[in-house]
């Protein structure tokens, strides 16, 4: 008996250090498998995820695109023009009536040969002058403010390319610091080129010496051309209309067959402008811009130098394209005029020129309701003698 509850003792302990090991074992993994199910996950980024749904829904080239404005501009102005002398004798040979200039102290005649010259406006022509007549007329520039002063009209084609950089929604930021941008440009900065005739009246006139009277130009009318860069301010806004300070600032030139380019230097030319602008849509805008422009060329040689001055009043009337960020659906089916989701994409339901999001359909699409007939209604005939 003593060997028999001594062996089942031992059976006992050895089966119950058996479980014990087992029950360590179940415990252990238990343990890990509820740590790997834990495990903290990185929360998702709202920003990334919103941007990644709009890759998929709008075309990001069409996006960028659309930040771009071509500008197209026909002008129609006036200017008042005025030719400075310095350092040079005006004189006028009263027999041929012959207008020409040259350096200060050769009037006197004493200097051979004489350096005279005419056709200082748009090139410095010498003429042949042995000598000076006593009875000739002569101004000096040093003793005298000496101008000849001209007026005229241009009529300039513009063409602008700008970049938009969008207006903050403020209401919409200080309630929730969440920044979205409107659909209006708070700036553009850009550039462009510009074509333009400056048409002369045929004679420029002055009021210091009535016997020198008038110099008869040329040529009445110079071909311009101007490359300039631009910034747009929009700081007013009301519903569809908006007020822009525009200001612009370049190089310009005259052509070559109607000045000698090589006598001639050019100052920059700048230009302050107000355009007032209605959109139609997002995408297409009209304005009018009305504008002052100061510009000026100085021809020379190494003998003569005068100035010419321009300043210039012009009302341009202007065109704005963007390139549209939805395209149209081309499935004729589709008659939503909202921006809306289609098959995966972003659409837009009117003409770009056409504004976005109506209120109600205008693409007066007919629909024939249940039991109406468009047919006339007929006359009944009246009976003879009623």
């Amino acid at each position: 008996m003593p060997r028999k509850r001594t062996l089942l003792l031992l059976i006992f302990f050895t089966c119950f250090s058996a479980f014990q090991a087992e029950a360590q074992l179940f415990k252990r993994k238990n343990k890990k498998a509820n740590v790997d199910a834990f495990v903290l996950e990185e929360a998702p980024d709202p920003e990334k995820q919103k941007r990644q749904a709009e890759r998929r829904l709008v075309n990001p080239l069409r996006k960028f695109a659309n930040r771009f404005n071509f500008s197209i501009e026909k002008g129609f102005g006036y200017f008042t023009y005025s030719n400075t002398f310095t350092d040079a004798s005006i004189i006028r040979d009263p027999r041929g009536d012959q207008l020409y200039i040259v350096p200060l102290d050769q009037e006197d005649g004493t200097t051979s040969p004489i350096n005279a010259y005419n056709n200082w406006f748009n090139d410095i022509t010498p003429i042949g002058i042995e000598r000076i007549d006593d009875d000739s007329h002569i101004v000096r520039s040093d003793t005298v403010d000496f101008r000849y002063s001209n007026s005229g009209n241009i009529n300039p084609l513009t063409f602008r390319l700008s970049f938009s950089i969008k207006k903050l929604d403020k209401q919409h930021f200080e309630t929730t610091k969440e920044k979205i941008y409107t659909d209006e440009d708070l700036v553009r900065i850009g550039g462009g080129i510009s074509f333009g005739n400056l048409n002369f009246d045929a004679t420029s006139t002055q009021d210091v010496a009535s016997a020198l009277r008038g110099f008869n130009l040329p040529r009445t009318k110079l071909s311009t051309t101007k490359i300039f860069g631009s910034v747009s301010y929009n700081f007013y806004t009301l519903g569809d209309y908006s007020i822009h300070a525009d200001v612009l600032g370049g190089v310009w030139k005259i052509k070559s067959s109607h000045a000698n380019n090589d006598l001639i230097t050019y100052d920059p030319f700048f230009n302050v402008g107000i355009m007032f602008q209605q959109k139609f849509s997002k995408y297409f805008k009209a304005y009018i811009r009305s504008s002052f422009e100061l510009r000026s060329y100085t021809i020379a040689n190494d003998q003569i130098s005068t100035q010419h001055k321009f300043s210039l009043f012009s009302i341009d009337l202007g065109l704005l394209l963007k390139y549209p960020t939805y395209p149209r659906n081309k499935y004729q089916a589709d008659q939503v005029q909202l921006e809306h989701v289609f098959d995966g994409k972003i659409y837009r339901g009117r003409p770009f020129y056409r504004k976005q999001n109506p209120r109600y359909g205008q693409n007066r699409v007919r629909r024939k309701p249940r039991g109406y007939s468009f047919a006339k209604p007929k006359k009944k005939k009246s009976k003879k003698g009623n």
